[in-house]
């Protein structure tokens, strides 16, 4: 299993915009993944401005199935197995600030604004906004929503938008994955699991039965005997690989 796997959307898109053939290469990516956490990166000076505005009139341009697409993505970066992270340096606009919304961890770069410019034209950001509401809380989502200008990096982090702030991505992520790579990767992929089934009926049920199968294991047991010794509770180097 990869530790890290990097996803660049001008790979697909060739520009830092949203299409169909983006979403339904992150979600088919993520859905497949097999890797420790994901990192979902833009260009330098451009996350994802949202969806291409000059595609916005075209009438041939199928608009359900690229929001079912967008919708369908977001759900794939809420239900990954592992942690998902937005590198963001530069700007996150519409659909691109609900990518950064849905993600697990956000750091973006000092010069980096974020917006959801849709009301501007005439449009909302339906898809976006529950995720938005989620991270920041429905006040400042509804907010954000109304206004349709852009937030700086501090405002960003400190609505709660943004994780931290950081001029080098790598270095950042770094001290992170460090922690989840000794993290049972498991227990992470129940934890995101659980939230997602938080406002589903039976609740408290689903919950036991995630937490019962992993006591279960011989991982889980063979971490809580070395925690219970004052050992660290994953392998260290000379033990073999996380």
């Amino acid at each position: 299993m990869n530790e890290r796997l990097r996803i660049k959307l001008s790979a697909v898109s060739g520009r830092p915009t949203i299409t169909g053939p983006l979403t339904e290469h992150i979600a088919t990516t993520l859905t497949e993944a097999k890797a420790r956490y994901v990192t979902v990166e833009g260009e330098a000076g451009a996350f994802c401005e949202g969806l291409d505005l000059d595609c916005l009139s075209d009438p041939a341009e199928d608009w359900t199935a690229v929001q079912r697409g967008y919708a369908a993505m977001l759900r794939a970066i809420e239900r990954a197995a592992c942690p998902v992270v937005a590198l963001v340096d530069g700007v996150a606009l519409g659909g691109g600030l609900g990518l950064v919304a849905t993600a697990d961890l956000v750091i973006a770069t000092s010069r980096s604004t974020f917006g959801l410019p849709e009301v501007l034209v005439g449009l909302i950001p339906e898809m976006a906004l529950p995720y938005l509401a989620q991270r920041v809380g429905v006040a400042k989502a509804r907010l954000l929503a109304l206004d349709g200008g852009t937030v700086d990096a501090p405002t960003a982090l400190r609505i709660g938008l943004v994780d931290e702030i950081a001029d080098d991505l790598d270095i950042a992520i770094a001290r992170h994955a460090r922690r989840w790579l000794r993290a049972d990767a498991r227990a992470q992929q129940e934890v995101k699991a659980g939230i997602v089934e938080m406002n589903a009926p039976d609740t408290e049920v689903a919950a036991l039965r995630r937490f019962t199968k992993l006591l279960a294991t011989a991982e889980t047991q063979r971490r809580i005997v070395r925690m219970a010794a004052g050992e660290p509770p994953w392998l260290d180097d000379s033990e073999g690989e996380l």
